[in-house]
């Protein structure tokens, strides 16, 4: 046989074989979200005070006057008191139904309890009292799906998936089926610093929903910003709402200012008149999760991959708002999976998921990543509150943790509750 011919004979036969034999195939890691409903009838029940539980499934976490407050997403709070930072005492738990974000101003404590407001008395530590609660505030924030029920959130569900290259999903970043909406599984997380004393109002992380300034009670939705006016006996008046775009998701108050987390981008809200919040500008991102903290007139932002997200970025932006008109980005910088922030001085403290907590010397904004001082690991980072002269507070999915950082390039564990 002609040489040429067979060699042309073999090649279509290796060509027929790899299309007959070889299988093209993807195994794809998702998140299932799996809606949760409520009986509408349910929602109303009294804030009850119950005895210390463990911290099973720690959400946000604020400071106020020696106690630390920790969620337990959509049960309550536990009460930490943290007179002794080396000996916090797991003091009590308020089962609050629906409760996931809190502030506190004049020993009066909000919480969220599904669409309703809740208003604690906080004078008496040992007699914590429910003193109010204002239905229907966050009506807005919840899907009614009947008169009975309303859909809570969406339960969680890590799965894999092997889809074959002809299939109309292979290769989507996510989709839909009829089971419900998958998105690439990365665990997103579940508090803002408060520029007021914090001896009248408290201190959360950068993953709030709420926040206090100017004597206001601020709450954000997917799409607008609930406004409170806090009165001297506690009470809040009506809440007024402003619009916003779809997605946003954290807020942080700075100076006249609110500053507010999108997944597409970060909002300026003017509270220069505090009752009536004003767009000022937006900075634009690419899709991703997005908390952010600010000092100095410098917002830093970090933007991840996540579940709710649905984006591809890993990395920490820092954003010059001095001129909240137009603000600018001065850099970026790649990171892990980066979670919530807290800035204090010359020093950024950057929870990274998985991958623990980063501590960055912040004073050269050219250099940040390459002035990395400290990496602490063996445990997981989700959110901070750096506490000047007192500690840092750091929350993950294994627990609480409290370091010593006088010397953020060598923290020292004071403390820890949980796993």
């Amino acid at each position: 046989m002609n040489k040429g011919i067979f060699a042309i004979a073999v090649l279509i036969l290796l060509t027929l074989a790899s299309c007959t034999e070889d299988k093209c195939s993807n195994t794809m890691t998702y998140t299932l979200l799996e809606p949760v409903y409520v009986l509408v009838d349910s929602l109303a029940q009294t804030a009850e005070i119950q005895s210390p539980k463990a911290l099973e499934n720690p959400g946000k976490i604020y400071f106020y006057n020696n106690y630390i407050f920790i969620n337990a997403p959509r049960e309550g709070f536990h009460v930490i008191n943290n007179a002794n930072p080396a000996n916090p005492i797991n003091e009590k738990f308020v089962a609050i139904k629906g409760n996931v974000d809190l502030a506190v101003m004049n020993d009066y404590l909000y919480a969220d309890a599904y669409k309703d407001l809740v208003i604690l008395d906080l004078r008496d530590m040992n007699a914590i009292v429910q003193v109010n609660r204002k239905e229907n505030v966050f009506e807005s924030y919840y899907h009614s799906t009947t008169n009975s029920y309303i859909l809570s959130h969406y339960k969680e569900t890590t799965i894999q998936k092997t889809l074959d290259c002809s299939d109309i999903n292979f290769g989507r970043p996510y989709f839909e089926d009829s089971k419900g909406l998958f998105f690439d599984s990365n665990k997103s997380g579940l508090g803002s610093a408060n520029a007021v004393a914090p001896s009248q109002v408290g201190k959360g992380g950068s993953m709030a929903r709420f926040t206090i300034s100017k004597g206001h009670l601020y709450a954000i939705g997917h799409y607008e910003i609930f406004s409170m006016t806090i009165q001297n006996d506690g009470s809040v008046s009506n809440a007024s709402k402003t619009s916003l775009p779809w997605g946003i998701e954290t807020i942080f108050p700075y100076k006249d200012y609110l500053f507010i987390g999108a997944n597409a981008g970060m909002h300026i809200m003017s509270i220069q008149n505090p009752a009536a919040p004003v767009l000022s500008s937006t900075f634009q991102h690419a899709r991703a999760c997005d908390p952010v903290v600010v000092q100095d007139d410098i917002a830093y932002v970090t933007l991840r991959d996540g579940n709710e997200c649905a984006g591809y970025i890993n990395q920490l932006d820092v954003i010059d708002v001095t001129d909240v008109l137009s603000p600018k980005l001065l850099h970026s910088y790649k990171m892990t999976h980066p979670h919530g922030l807290a800035v204090e001085g010359d020093y950024l403290y950057l929870c990274e998921g998985k991958s623990g907590l980063k501590v960055f010397d912040i004073r050269d904004k050219s250099k940040i990543s390459s002035h990395q001082v400290g990496h602490f690991q063996g445990f997981h980072a989700w959110d901070a509150i750096s506490l000047t002269g007192h500690s840092l507070l750091l929350i993950g999915d294994d627990g609480f943790r409290q370091y010593d950082h006088n010397d953020p390039k060598n923290l020292t564990l004071l403390s820890k509750i949980g796993k």
